[in-house]
């Protein structure tokens, strides 16, 4: 098991897929974040001013951070289940897949590396995603520094991240079964667009691919407030998906 983590390490820092998203979330993220915070804070009459500001709650860095969770709540998930449904996936996109069954090393186990490994990946990348926050707030200037705002805003955006990240691990099931990456892909937009209609219709905290979204609103006036046991059904969706998807490989055959 420690050698194939070691494998799958390889094979996702070298990836350009893991450094793109990587850095596209650490530097675009953050950039995207803060032009809606401008906007909002410089005011005016435009569609786009009336958009941020409707976005946008309070001022300062609880402004800022609250920009950032809401593009991270959707942006890591589509993210880093790309990455999930390419580590998973390529495995039949380059014909490889049949190749494993000649290695002394269980597929059950090589799926399990394949998730300790991402699961690794997604902690890091949102505890980056915080830092790269934080330091772009500190050079722009965002505001007065108040520290019981910003440790809580932090908190909530490594929250919102690591929700994330941690539901997009349910996508190597998927590109399991669907033998590639771009079944996997096409899901993420449907689950995406799903989340904003559940949200619509008030139902959003009862489906787990809405909650990151929630929680990065949570505190804001009119958002609806999450129970504890919709909260927890994110890490609940995402062991399942991993159990389905060590299953999955466990027990699957050449085709």
């Amino acid at each position: 098991m420690t050698q194939a983590i070691r494998v799958e390490w390889q094979k996702l820092r070298r990836s350009t897929v893991t450094l793109t998203t990587t850095a596209l979330l650490l530097v675009l993220l953050p950039l995207m974040a803060f032009g809606l915070y401008s906007v909002a804070m410089e005011g005016g009459t435009g569609l786009l001013a009336h958009k941020a500001s409707a976005f946008l709650d309070g001022e300062g860095w609880a402004s800022y951070l609250g920009a950032v969770d809401q593009i991270a709540a959707v942006a890591v998930f589509i993210g880093a289940g790309i990455v999930v449904a390419w580590t998973f996936g390529r495995e039949h996109a380059d014909r490889t897949f049949s190749s494993l069954f000649a290695l002394p090393v269980a597929r059950g186990s090589i799926a399990g590396a394949k998730l300790v490994v991402l699961t690794g990946w997604v902690t890091v990348l949102s505890l980056l995603l915080v830092v790269a926050s934080l330091g772009l707030g500190f050079v722009a200037g965002v505001g007065d520094l108040k520290e019981g705002v910003l440790l809580s805003g932090l908190v909530k955006l490594f929250a919102v991240a690591l929700s994330g990240g941690a539901l997009s691990l349910t996508m190597g099931f998927v590109a399991s079964i669907g033998r590639g990456y771009l079944p996997a892909v096409g899901v993420i937009i449907v689950i995406v667009a799903a989340a904003q209609i559940s949200v619509l219709f008030g139902t959003g905290g009862w489906f787990p691919y809405a909650v990151p979204g929630l929680i990065a609103v949570s505190g804001s006036e009119g958002a609806p407030v999450l129970s504890a046991f919709q909260v927890a059904l994110v890490p609940i969706t995402a062991a399942v998906g991993v159990w389905l998807t060590v299953h999955w490989w466990q027990q699957a055959e050449v085709v």
